[in-house]
Order: C-alpha cells, then sequence, then structure tokens
C-alpha cells in the first residue's frame, strides 16, 4: 500500500548560482499530488505522519528536454528498478540547479534546498519563457545525494531504498526570475505532473554473503544424511 513520503526538514542547502535568466519553476502540489512510497515505514495509507515520525528523507532532481516527449520511448510512473530513468535515456537535460533539491517538511511535497527569492526554483541551463518536457526523479536519502550516486546504486543497490520516475508533463513554459512568474509542474490537468510512486529496490546480497548461504545450506543437507 501507497505511503506518504515523510521528513525530518530541509537537507543542508546546494549553491545556486545566478538564477536570472534562467526559467523557474514551482512544484506547488496539493493533496491529491502527493509523492509516495509503495512500502516501507515512511507513513500510513492515505495518512501523513508529522514529520517527526520519519525515518527517511529524499531528494529529487528535475529533468526536462525540448524534443522529447517520452523517456525511451515510455510515459510512465516508473517504480524502483522497472524502467528507464532519465539520467539514462537520450535528448533529456539534468535540470536540478547544484546537482540535487530535498523534500520539505510537509509530507509528499518537493520543494528546492536553495529556493529563488520568490520561492522558485531554477531550472539549469533552461531559459525562460521556452518549452520544454519535464519529469521529475524522487529517491530516498540513504541512496545518496546525487543523480550519479542513483545511477550507481541501481547497478549495485546496497542498502533497502526508494526511488521513482514521475510521468512526463505537457509542454510547460518556464516563467523568469524576475520577470514573469514561475510555472507550475504538479497538477490534476493533462500538461501538468500528477502524484507519482518511488518503488522499493532491495539491496542486493554481498557475493560473500551468497556464498556463506549455500555453504549453510549444503552442510544442513549433509548432516540431514548424516542422521
Amino acid at each position: 500500500m501507497k505511503k506518504i513520503l515523510l521528513t525530518i526538514g530541509l537537507l543542508t542547502a546546494v549553491a545556486v548560482g545566478s538564477s536570472y535568466g534562467q526559467g523557474t519553476i514551482v512544484f506547488g502540489n496539493t493533496g491529491g499530488t502527493r509523492i509516495s512510497t509503495n512500502s516501507g515505514p515512511q507513513g500510513v495509507s492515505g495518512v501523513g505522519l508529522v514529520a517527526g515520525n520519519s525515518t527517511q528523507t529524499f531528494y529529487y532532481a528535475l529533468f526536462y528536454s525540448t524534443t522529447q516527449t517520452t523517456v525511451a520511448g515510455v510515459n510512465a510512473n516508473i517504480e524502483g528498478t522497472n524502467g528507464v530513468y532519465a539520467f539514462s535515456a537520450s535528448g533529456w537535460n539534468d535540470g536540478t540547479t547544484g546537482g540535487a533539491y530535498s523534500t520539505n517538511s510537509a509530507a509528499g511535497r518537493f520543494q528546492p534546498s536553495a529556493p529563488n527569492t520568490d520561492g522558485s526554483a531554477s531550472v539549469n541551463g533552461l531559459a525562460g519563457g521556452t518549452s520544454a518536457q519535464f519529469v521529475i526523479i524522487g529517491w530516498s536519502s540513504n541512496i545518496g545525494t546525487t543523480v550519479g550516486a542513483l545511477a550507481a546504486y541501481l547497478q549495485n543497490p546496497t542498502v533497502n531504498g526508494w526511488i521513482g520516475e514521475s510521468l512526463v508533463s505537457g509542454p510547460i513554459a518556464p516563467g523568469t526570475l524576475g520577470a514573469t512568474s514561475a510555472a507550475g509542474l504538479l497538477g490534476a490537468a493533462p500538461a501538468f505532473i500528477p502524484g507519482f510512486v518511488l518503488g522499493e529496490v532491495l539491496a542486493t546480497p554481498e557475493p560473500g554473503t551468497l556464498a556463506l548461504c549455500a555453504l549453510g545450506g549444503a552442510s544442513m543437507l549433509l548432516f540431514r544424511r548424516k542422521k
């Protein structure tokens, strides 16, 4: 059952360069478009617990494309390892200023770690007013703090974690800081990104652990035969 993401407050802010000229967005998701996990201790089905009850915080990365309307030919909410993520697909750009963002203190809602003066997030490499499609990738902080760490984790999961990717938005033109209002990303209308789910990924046992398990199983069979 889906569990609403919880946080224990903002993570350490990341440095943000000049935002003027870059496109700006806001998440602005409501109760109907919150981000959730498919399992784990983060919450109770349909209920966002208070921040103090959280055992996990979350990061997100924002990807955009001016040419692609799918990620590797698919437009779907990806949970866990069941699909291709934008960082591995052609035509998609990491628009996350500073490399990583965190969730805020409200359940299932994202906000930038270092927001602009109007509370928006800048889209790195995308000018204000330039229409593009967007996807959001979210993951639990125990996986790592960067997209690179996330990609490495998917090759070799060393801890149980949560990762997911949203649907691809329709064309959205971001605002320009100081000139036009930031564009919203999350919402129920077709052009916007609806709420999505992060799927659990279980840690892969180390080869040595697998060998010990196999040896233990063989020893038990031998013991039974002797009896």
